[in-house]
């Protein structure tokens, strides 16, 4: 109805302007037209209805009274004819033209950054912190917990799973992936039960493939899971907790169907909307979550203020303020509005002008931008380097998706472009010319970590590989995460032993009974007895003797004692062994 009401509102704008007392019919006609045009160009592109703070308003009421203006300068003769007449009693119906213009100057000035780089560059509050802080703000995770599978490899067997239900495949496709991390447990398509506990998962709904299966199936069946760290892990979910799913309100809905246009149609038709995600609370049920967010900087300065959740089954709406929304969601801070204000940060830190000219102390982002997960929270991560540096940064920025807090981490090494030229540059991976995703960061043994997968051409992951921040030597990659993991930190050893951090790690050489011993890829991983919580790896290129360890063997071994849950070893000897 808001938008309804505000076409009517711009073709009585249009009248008032055109009408010159001559010109009736024409009038009329234009008015019927302008009706029509602007009243679908309201629906379906949804402005925002705020008459200051937002340009859409101000575009359509400028369009409008200028046409009218035109329409105005055209009666008609005695023959009936057109022609143009200018006369100072028409001057008036400028006035609303000049009105928008005035207001788009002022726009301009309150927007521009150039007149306001100082309020854009304090968008951002953002925290020098020291290299000492990253160990124990970004917490080690086992290789296992890390993001192998992207959204692009995630959507491609989400395909091929919804492809094996011939009814599903028929009337659905897969929508946007988002990546979230859960905490939970609920049952699924007849009781089959899903655990999970701070698990990373991308989640898409399912959409219809077109307007007539709109019209046919009114609503679709449910969504899709898929493990972002094993790309085997697919849950095709058509019903939780013993109750079917029967999602309306989803993006590819027609008319009042459609997510946004729901949205706007209950009473938020005046809010700024962005960033579309489909998640999951810790019982399975899913929800639209939008970012609700204001221009604080006149037309500009894009920030967010808090969600609005919407059931997509029953259309229920919520609206959270950012400390009010609820903990399974795990992104109020839109990527498109972080990487901005991060921008600004860099570049405005001593005005406009030295940002274009000068450039002193300015700083950029890296390209790309990626999530950084640790001990259940998310952050957008990206490298800040110099302007106009190649390939080196000054540090990295983390920024809580949650709350904004941005941290400025002094640690200079490599970007993440560099360091998939260093992946893309591993021998077997040169050799068949496969290609490194965008790099991860994660916290291995203290040391900031690149992180990345290596894709063929089917785009399906055939490798992995490790690269320090700080240190180009440090490289470790393999044909699995584990062979990759453990070349790493043998490469970290040689390289920057003295920057491991990842508690105090001391040299021991003890003896153990080997409680027991499984091979995964090139890597063995063993227990010992008396040994609790810490598995043990080493690799039969280096150490013989390995593959013909079993359980119940004595074996004298050398490793570095920290805070690592998994440890390499540095010597291992099968006593029970004589090669």
């Amino acid at each position: 109805m808001s938008y309804v009401l505000f076409s009517l509102a711009l073709t009585i704008l249009f009248g008032a302007t055109a009408y010159n007392g001559k010109n009736k019919k024409t009038t009329a006609t234009c008015s019927v037209i302008v009706f029509l045009f602007f009243g679908l160009i309201n629906y379906f592109g949804l402005p925002v209805m705020q008459w200051w703070g937002f340009h859409g308003v101000w575009c359509e009421a400028f369009l409008v009274s200028l046409a009218g203006f035109i329409t105005c300068l055209f009666e008609p003769d005695k023959y009936g004819d057109s022609e143009t007449v200018w006369k100072k009693s028409k001057y008036w119906h400028a006035a609303p033209v000049i009105v928008c213009l005035i207001a788009f100057f002022v726009m301009a000035a309150t927007s521009w950054e150039m007149f306001n780089a100082n309020k854009y560059q304090k968008l951002l509050t953002v925290e020098m912190v020291s290299d000492s802080t990253f160990n124990s703000e970004v917490h080690p995770i086992p290789v296992n917990k890390m993001i192998s599978v992207d959204g692009d490899l995630a959507k491609k067997v989400a395909e091929d799973k919804l492809g094996e239900d011939l009814g599903l495949g028929s009337k659905a496709y897969i929508g946007n992936m988002t990546i979230q991390n859960i905490t939970g447990e609920f049952t699924i398509n007849g009781g089959k039960k899903l655990v999970f506990k701070d698990d990373l998962i991308w989640i898409a709904p399912l959409e219809h493939r077109s307007f007539w299966k709109w019209i046919s199936n009114d609503y679709t069946d449910g969504y899709v899971i898929v493990s972002a760290t094993d790309a085997t892990k697919i849950y095709l979910v058509t019903e939780v907790n013993g109750r079917p799913l029967k999602m309306k309100y989803i993006e590819s809905g027609a008319f009042g169907d459609d997510i946004e246009r729901h949205i706007k149609n209950n009473g938020y038709a005046s809010r700024g909307l962005t960033d579309h995600c489909l998640e999951i609370d810790p019982n399975g049920k899913p929800y639209w979550v939008l970012c609700v967010y204001d221009q604080e900087i006149g037309f500009g300065g894009e920030n967010s203020v808090g969600v609005i959740t919407v059931d997509p089954q029953n259309g229920d709406l919520q609206e959270y303020a950012v400390n009010e929304v609820p903990e399974w969601i795990d992104r109020i801070q839109p990527k498109d509005f972080v990487e901005y204000q991060i921008r600004c940060w860099g570049e405005y830190g001593k005005g406009w002008w030295n940002s274009c000219f000068a450039q002193v102390g300015v700083q950029e982002p890296t390209p790309g931008t990626t999530l950084v997960y640790s001990n259940g929270r998310s952050y957008w991560y990206t490298g800040i380097q110099s302007a106009g540096a190649d390939n080196a940064t000054n540090g990295f920025m983390l920024v809580d998706t949650r709350t904004k807090e941005a941290k400025f981490y002094r640690i200079a090494g490599m970007n993440e472009s560099e360091a998939m030229k260093i992946a893309e540059d591993q021998p077997f991976a040169k050799a068949a010319a496969y290609k490194a995703n965008y790099p991860v960061l994660y916290n291995v043994r203290g040391v900031p970590t690149y992180f990345m997968t290596l894709k063929g051409s089917s785009g399906n992951v055939v490798g992995y590989c490790f690269v320090a921040v700080t240190n180009r030597q440090a490289v470790g990659s393999g044909s699995s995460k584990q062979d990759a993991e453990t070349a790493y930190l043998r490469m970290l050893k040689k390289t920057v032993q003295d920057k491991i951090q990842d508690g105090p790690v001391t040299q021991k050489t003890k003896e153990y009974t080997v409680k027991d011993i499984v091979l995964e890829g090139n890597t063995y991983y063993l227990l010992f007895e008396g040994v609790k919580g810490i598995e043990f790896t080493g690799s039969s290129e280096f150490f013989r003797e390995l593959k013909w360890t079993k359980p119940g063997h004595k074996v004298s071994v050398s490793f570095g004692e920290g805070q690592s849950k998994v440890v390499p070893l540095d010597h291992f000897d099968n006593l029970n062994v004589e090669i």
